[in-house]
């Protein structure tokens, strides 16, 4: 077992901004014998004065023994037990220490570490996936299980010591995204790392390390293998990071877009779509705002905003074929997110509601007056068509009258 680094927390590590339910929950499980730190990305986050979302804590207690030490302990999940610590409002989730296992025949072994010098074969599983990832370990084995450096972080707020067994605090300095072990066995055993990957680069302004890069780039098909569900979780992460411009332009630089969204990857390859990059982005852009701003995003304005220009593309083909301007909007939208399934698994009415967007976006010029109108406004999804007809016309620099006279009449 390799000793870790283990430095004094450093300024910038600032304690008022962890909860004190998570300092409490630590303190105790520590008073009890227990190994018990704050880890992952939170830690990363306070290393860098930013305010982490979460205070995870990994600690060497097994459920059942965290269930003993907290009485207003819930323990949760089949295949991986966590502890969640009930708290007025909020939860402190408590995980046992994990070891990688190497999977054959279906069963599972413990498999020993070797410090930073740590073989790939620590990392495998059968046919390349991790199939399960429950087995209890030490410290040092569930940092070395994390994906990246920078995420295998500890926090000891009792002795205020950062301690790092994986070489994290180097390329914390560094802004450098490093995969802890192997990048092509890491991405292999759960390609949503590679998408993980570009938005922690995206959010934390870092830089993907040259080789887990170029591993990207080689195993990148692999991520159809995702299950869908999970992928539609995560891309609503990316819309919702704050930092969707620079994640979508390291999906599109590593090719991942074009296997997430296929049809909407090849058309932003052609001259057309090339040329409506520009709009994609600034809509990006203007999600990352609101944000940081505290808003939420409702997830089919998001949808109906990320791939407006490609709909639109869409609906003018289908207009071809006879169908007028709000039915084609809708159409369009609908085929291709319902077309997505065997990647992204979109929800029903996620679908509707983006399609209702686009299709609402005539009727701001055709309904300004009269019944029609006063029910137009009536509409679920009326304020979230606004916002993207105040898109539109920021892309296109046309149409801020109609914008203007909506706004006038709201």
């Amino acid at each position: 077992m390799a000793e870790p680094t283990i430095i004094t927390a450093p300024p910038a590590l600032r304690r008022e901004k962890i909860s004190f339910e998570a300092l409490k929950v630590i303190q105790r499980l520590q008073a009890q014998g227990f190994q018990a730190y704050l880890a992952g990305g939170g830690v990363r986050d306070l290393l860098l004065g930013r305010h982490p979302k979460d205070f995870d804590i990994a600690t060497s207690a097994q459920p059942n023994e965290v269930r003993r030490v907290f009485h207003n302990c819930r323990l949760i999940g089949r295949r991986f037990r966590l502890a969640h610590i009930l708290f007025r409002g909020m939860f402190i989730e408590v995980a046992t220490f994990r070891s990688p296992v190497v999977a054959e025949d279906d069963t599972e072994q413990e498999t020993p570490l070797a410090g930073r010098d740590a073989p790939p074969e620590a990392f495998r599983a059968r046919d390349g996936m991790i199939l399960r990832d429950n087995v209890f370990g030490t410290a040092e084995q569930d940092a070395w299980r994390r994906d990246f450096t920078v995420n295998g972080l500890f926090y000891d707020p009792e002795a205020h010591q950062v301690i790092d067994y994986v070489g994290g605090l180097p390329d914390l300095d560094r802004r450098l995204l490093r995969s802890i072990g192997e990048p092509l066995i890491r991405y292999r055993e759960d390609p949503v790392r590679m998408l993980r990957a570009c938005r922690f680069a995206g959010t934390l302004d870092f830089q993907i390390e040259p080789h887990a890069d170029h591993a990207i780039h080689a195993l990148r098909n692999d991520l159809a293998l995702a299950s869908p569900s999970r992928m539609y979780e995560e891309v609503l992460k990316l819309f919702n990071s704050g930092a969707a411009e620079p994640i979508f332009r390291h999906l599109h630089r590593t090719g991942l877009f074009s296997v997430i969204f296929p049809e909407a990857g090849a058309w932003l390859n052609t001259e057309a779509g090339e040329a409506a990059q520009l709009r994609i982005y600034h809509a990006l852009r203007q999600m990352d705002v609101w944000k940081r701003h505290g808003h939420d995003i409702n997830p089919a304005l998001a949808w109906a905003v990320a791939f407006g220009p490609y709909h639109e593309h869409l609906a003018v083909q289908q207009e071809k074929q006879g169908l007028k301007t709000s039915p084609a909007l809708a159409m369009a939208t609908i085929n291709h997110l319902h077309g997505l399934a065997k990647h992204v698994q979109v929800f029903k009415h996620v679908v509707r509601d983006a399609s209702l967007i686009m299709a609402a976006q005539p009727t701001f010029e055709k309904t300004r007056e009269g019944v029609r109108s006063e029910r137009f406004r009536t509409r679920h999804y009326f304020g979230d068509a606004l916002v993207y007809l105040k898109l539109r016309s920021a892309w296109t620099g046309t149409g801020a009258e109609l914008v203007q006279w909506w706004q006038q009449h709201l």
